[in-house]
């Protein structure tokens, strides 16, 4: 009576799951501030083996470069293939180590010194006057003049700031900050050492993982999935190796570029422009604003001079620096950048605006390949232009493009182009449509 192989005992298995997804999906969405919290948490939790598996992912490239030069150097000595192996992977570990902690610990030497030096040179005082002279040149002669002088809201603003406060809970306050940073430098120290596990360890992790992956998963989609992790692997390794070196080649000209133009606070100020440039889109419009408003506390002029030079030479950066070491786009249009950004970076705060863009990529090119897989076998045009102007399927049929002097139709698997300079193409639906 309840044989698996019953229609009734499958039909009641399905409506039983369909039910506990239903429930569960209804208790995830009338409680979806505490999921979000509890998946937080756990995010907190695991920091530590994020920033392992982060930092891991940075330092490999050094070390596997590493490898190639140790090898070609010991690669005739009298040393086993295995021998050669661990001493080419201790080697490439130590450097991309040193490497690594010497480029933090470079950037903190430049920032923290400037940065506290140029918080010295700051005067209340100055600031306000500073500001207050700046938005009267601003509203000199137009009619929010006389409201600013009556009204005086700048003034308003830095008695609210300089105001004195509640002690006990600008401590308190102070202390929560403190601690945050202190476990976060933790959390980093432990996932350094978590990277050089992983590191020392590359190769037998991924075995292990690909083993487990076909032992849980069909071939077909065991395939799948690692088609997938190659595809990541390929989106993340090449947006961040590339951003990279677009950024510090971006920090270097903004550098000598401020020491040219005797701008105030070059180098913090370039820092920033290198570090925020690794973020796509809207990346170089937070240095700016961040070098800007340090400058414009000391010159307005400068601040000028800085926000034009530094929108120059993203410029420069957006249409030749970026394309030839990025070796072209990410694949997807500046608007999917700017909703892959917002979104991530809503849901994940910084590391969401970091890895929105590549993530994202993976997602549109596994979507991409899943249509155009399914059009395909419907033996219809991949072109998305080609379904512009249709009314209805059968319209399709009558498609054709012209690109640059050649008509362009879909035939089966491939397209094939037959060349006409003198086909001025219209194109025309079928008679009564």
């Amino acid at each position: 009576m309840f044989r698996k192989d019953n229609k009734y005992f499958a039909l009641g298995v399905t409506l039983l799951l369909v039910i506990i997804i239903s429930i569960l999906f209804y208790v995830l969405l009338t409680n979806i501030g505490i999921v979000y919290g509890a998946v937080l948490d756990l995010l907190d939790i695991c920091s530590s083996v994020i920033y392992g598996f982060a930092f891991a992912y940075i330092m490999n490239p050094v070390m596997m470069a590493t490898e190639k030069i140790v090898k070609k150097l010991f690669g005739r000595a009298n040393i086993t293939e295995r021998g050669l192996k661990k001493l080419s992977r201790a080697i490439g570990v130590t450097v991309a180590l040193i490497v690594f902690i010497a480029v933090v610990y470079g950037l903190i030497a430049m920032v923290v010194p400037e940065l506290v030096e140029s918080l010295k040179d700051l005067d209340p005082e100055d600031i306000y006057d500073t500001a207050n002279n700046l938005i009267n040149k601003l509203v000199k002669g137009t009619r929010l003049s006389n409201w600013f002088k009556t009204r005086d809201p700048l003034k308003y603003l830095f008695n609210w700031l300089t105001k004195e406060r509640d002690w006990a809970n600008t401590v308190n306050v102070a202390f929560n900050e403190v601690y945050g940073w202190g476990k976060t430098i933790f959390n980093m120290l432990i996932g350094i050492v978590v990277a050089i596990y992983l590191l020392i360890s590359k190769e037998r992790f991924i075995s292990q993982a690909k083993k487990l992956v076909v032992s849980m998963f069909k071939p077909k989609r065991a395939n799948r999935i690692l088609e997938i992790s190659r595809l990541t692997n390929q989106s993340l390794g090449g947006f961040f190796v590339g951003k990279l070196i677009d950024s510090l080649i971006i920090g270097v000209i903004s550098y000598v570029g401020m020491l040219i133009l005797d701008l105030p606070y070059p180098l913090i100020a370039s820092v920033f422009v290198g570090l925020t440039n690794i973020i796509p889109f809207f990346g170089p419009l937070i240095g700016i604003v961040i070098g800007g408003v340090l400058i414009v506390l000391k010159s307005p002029i400068d601040a000028l001079y800085f926000v034009i030079f530094e929108l120059l030479l993203q410029q420069v950066d957006g249409n030749i620096i970026g394309p030839r070491i990025l070796g072209g786009k990410l694949g997807i249009s500046d608007f999917w950048v700017l909703v892959s950004i917002t979104v991530f970076g809503g849901l994940f705060g910084f590391p969401g605006m970091l890895l929105g863009v590549p993530v994202f990529t993976v997602i549109y090119t596994l979507i991409t390949q899943a249509v155009n897989s399914a059009l395909k076998k419907k033996k219809q045009p991949l072109d998305s232009d080609a379904y512009y102007r249709i009314i209805t399927v059968e319209d399709l049929e009558l498609y054709r493009k012209d690109y640059h002097d050649s008509t362009v139709f879909y035939s089966g698997d491939t397209y094939e182009v037959e060349y006409d300079p003198d086909d001025d193409f219209e194109y025309e639906l079928p008679d009564g449509q």
